[in-house]
């Protein structure tokens, strides 16, 4: 059996290892709630375009469901395309990897999330973008420029950019 000063010399060590594994794994619980802050930054396109602040340059996502083909050629192998959310339409630009990988998969079946920066969607690209998309639609069935917005939103999501 310990006599009392064999147990005091137990008990100071227990501590002292008690404190330094709660002040280690504070700092860690801090780390790990900063990198989730970090990776949380970004916010669902949607929600940017209802916003009434500013859209362009700001960190977004999208839940993709289908995608269309390219309608139009970017820079530096990349390109625009029609994609949807399941609910709403939106206008996106890609890097042709990221595109053969979202045609190849059954995105009904398992929706993909991609990641970018928005961007204000200039005149000449909404032209395209409707032309391509009026393609084959009757005169009366076809959106106008003016209805561009309410299908499409006036920011488009750039995934060819690195996230700030």
């Amino acid at each position: 059996m310990a006599t009392k000063d064999k147990k005091e010399h137990y008990i100071l060590p227990i501590i002292i290892g008690f404190f330094i594994v709660g002040v280690f794994g504070s700092l860690f619980m801090v780390t790990m709630k900063d990198i989730n802050n970090s990776v949380n930054k970004s916010v669902y396109l949607n929600n940017i375009i209802e916003s009434s602040s500013k859209k362009d340059g700001k960190n977004a996502y999208l839940k993709i469901t289908s995608i269309s083909p390219k309608f139009a050629e970017g820079k530096k192998n990349s390109g625009y395309y029609f994609v949807s959310d399941g609910k709403y339409n939106y206008v996106v630009l890609l890097d042709n990897k990221t595109a053969k990988k979202l045609i190849d998969e059954d995105l009904e079946l398992k929706p993909i999330t991609i990641e970018g920066v928005t961007r204000e969607t200039p005149d000449i690209l909404k032209e395209i973008a409707l032309e391509e998309y009026n393609n084959g639609y009757e005169e009366h069935e076809k959106i106008s420029v003016k209805d561009y917005y309410s299908y499409f939103g006036d920011i488009y999501l750039d995934q060819t950019i690195a996230l700030k």
